[in-house]
């Protein structure tokens, strides 16, 4: 949870702010920007390798927000994330190999900025009596794998 809040953080302090100037000289945005945000993730759990593709079922671990060293316990059937070997076309074999088995694999996946949508009708900003939405952040299921390895190789 720190590490999303100092990565928001970041963000709003490494982007310039816009002067009233600015906004005259500056083209209208293409409808294609955008920006990606990833991060290195470790998935620890069971692979499992079919002919639609590899996944590894893990324990989310949950911590309480104020207090991020209490981690939460709940009943959980775990998250599946979907492995992609794009980068690692040889560690596909391997994952063929270690079916079934617990592994660690290491990666990349994307973090996405979410927001809660307000009701119809409902105003946002300064004066209003809702509250702009308060953004927070979506780690995506799918890995872009770079090592792969059987958990039992400590």
């Amino acid at each position: 949870m720190r590490f999303a809040m100092l990565l928001a953080l970041g963000l709003a302090l490494g982007v310039p702010a816009a002067t009233p100037a600015d906004d005259k000289k500056d083209a209208p945005l293409s409808k294609d920007s955008y920006v990606k945000v990833r991060v290195e993730v470790e998935l620890r759990g069971i692979l499992r390798d079919t002919d639609k593709g590899a996944t590894v079922t893990t324990r989310d671990q949950l911590y309480n927000l104020f207090n991020d060293a209490e981690e939460i316990t709940r009943p959980s059937r775990g998250t599946v994330y979907a492995l992609d070997f794009a980068r690692a076309k040889d560690l596909r074999e391997l994952a063929k190999v270690l079916s079934g088995k617990e592994v660690v694999v290491v990666g990349m996946s994307e973090l996405r900025k979410v927001i809660e949508i307000t009701p119809m009708g409902g105003e946002t900003g300064a004066g209003s009596p809702h509250p702009p939405p308060t953004p927070t952040w979506s780690l995506q299921r799918t890995v872009l794998v770079t090592g792969l390895k059987s958990a039992g190789d400590k």
